[in-house]
């Protein structure tokens, strides 16, 4: 999953820089698409940490719950496992929400226009979309 992710949002990015901007660009707006790059690289290292940690959560409560027999002990177990992922999940949206918005209000000081691109990133049993940049073009 990982992999599948980091090479979806490595061809997008790509695809985004290649379609829209030219080969052509000043110093001013290569810095703007090293900040979108590095704020790209930054949001996948975050989304890749909390998708492990998500499963390494799911893996841990699957474990734990096999072992218990009482539907008090088992309510119990999964609200607290919902209660973390939904910390895990909250964190990484709302960290790598805001890395994108940095970067795209910065890359357009130096002239390039971005967006969020949303991706869909599973968290252990859950689907969540969430936000590297896409370029879409230069001002």
């Amino acid at each position: 999953m990982k992999k599948i992710f980091s090479i979806l949002l490595t061809a997008s990015l790509f695809m985004g820089l290649s379609t829209t901007v030219s080969a052509t660009t000043d110093d001013d707006q290569a810095d703007g698409l090293q900040l979108v790059v590095h704020a790209n690289v930054e949001i996948d290292n975050q989304i890749e940490k909390a998708v492990e940690d998500a499963d390494k959560l799911q893996e841990n409560f699957l474990l734990e719950v096999g072992n218990l027999e009482a539907e008090e002990e088992i309510a119990a177990l999964t609200n607290t496992y919902n209660v973390q992922l939904d910390k895990i999940i909250a964190e990484v949206y709302d960290v790598t929400l805001q890395t994108s918005n940095d970067a795209i209000a910065e890359a357009a000081e130096y002239g390039i226009e971005a967006e969020c691109s949303w991706v869909l990133v599973e968290f252990a049993d859950r689907s969540v979309w969430i936000d590297p940049i896409r370029v879409i073009g230069r001002n």
